[in-house]
């Protein structure tokens, strides 16, 4: 099972001419502990004679009115979950080459220093000296936490500095009192962290990262793309994939079936008669011209100038093929011109 790593690498990119740039980001489960990766990474850099700084972050839930009247919040602060880290490109791979295996063993030590604390608070000692009289395991559980957080403070600053002589244990007080005392032992018994040590294979894998796409490889491939072509019919797809004597023959759509042909046209001046002997509201024949349209639905008026010009011989002034204008008044179903 591999562990979380304790900082993420992006590929550095070149700013400027002999400076590259790389944004790191320190993905701990808590704020506290990114913070403290961060501070061993800013230590880092200072030993690796390349630059840093806290990238700002804004805050989403900013606004005027919940700064000045409502809960505080202001507009932004540093982002301690990253860091913006640049110089010349062989000093920049040199650390970053090196800040994995810092981090490990700064974590490393600190671990360690965590468990000299749980030794001691279950040894007969603490009993008898009285230091955990007045604790219950959620106050203990609190004096761990921030006793490692005191010893991981400590090694990083030994980073730079180098650790002093262990000194010893004061019996007389509690160790949450002496992260700085428990780190200069575990510093002196693992032997150090060498801030500088950085394998040169792993600094050539940096410096690789660092160089430019080639675009020139990049357009090659994209000239090479072909853009396959579509056959046309059935034989030409076979064609291409085997003996054209396999391909179906084609399906031709059958005719459309001829339409009836139109009723002979009636006498001029012949108009059907309806049940009752009168005229009849169907379309009747007027002159061999084609049968006008049935009058449902228009008003009276545009009824009558129907009919008398199915009616009129052709060329007189009634036979006209225009439709009345009241046959485009709105009217309702009882043929009553409806009110605009």
């Amino acid at each position: 099972m591999t562990s979380r790593p304790y900082v993420e690498i992006p590929r550095p990119y070149e700013f400027s001419p002999d400076r590259f740039d790389v944004e790191l980001n320190f993905p701990a489960s808590s704020r506290k502990r990114a913070e403290q990766h961060q501070s061993i990474a800013w230590e880092l850099a200072r030993i690796h004679d390349v630059e840093a700084h806290t990238p700002y972050k804004i805050n989403p839930r900013w606004s005027v009115y919940e700064e000045n009247w409502g809960n505080g919040q202001r507009h932004g602060g540093p982002d301690y979950r990253r860091l913006e880290v640049h110089g010349n490109p062989r000093s920049l791979a040199r650390y970053l080459a090196a800040l994995q295996r810092v981090l490990t063993a700064v974590e490393r030590l600190a671990t360690r220093a965590a468990r000299a604390f749980g030794s001691w608070r279950r040894s007969l000692l603490a009993q008898f000296e009285g230091h955990l009289e007045y604790e219950d395991p959620t106050t203990l559980r609190i004096r761990a936490q921030d006793f490692r957080s005191a010893a991981l403070t400590q090694l990083t600053r030994f980073l730079a500095q180098g650790a002093p002589d262990a000194g010893h244990r004061d019996s007389s007080r509690p160790l949450w009192e002496q992260a700085d005392t428990v780190a200069a032992e575990v510093w002196a018994q693992a032997g150090g962290v060498n801030a500088w040590e950085a394998p040169e294979d792993e600094v050539q894998e940096q410096l690789q990262r660092m160089l430019p796409l080639q675009l020139s490889v990049v357009e090659a491939m994209e000239s090479r793309e072909v853009t396959p072509q579509v056959p046309d019919t059935v034989e030409e797809l076979l064609e291409l994939s085997g003996p054209a004597e396999q391909a179906p023959a084609e399906h031709v759509p059958a005719a459309a079936p001829a339409t009836r042909a139109a009723p002979a046209p009636a006498p001029r001046g012949h108009v059907p008669a309806g049940r009752s002997g009168a005229r009849s509201r169907r379309p009747g024949w007027a002159g061999g011209r084609a049968p006008v349209p049935r009058s449902a639905g228009l008003c009276p008026a545009a009824r009558e100038s129907v009919r008398r010009s199915a009616a009129a011989p052709p060329g007189s002034l009634l036979a006209s093929p225009f439709v009345h204008p009241a046959a485009a008044l709105p009217h309702d179903g009882a043929d009553r011109p409806v009110a605009a």
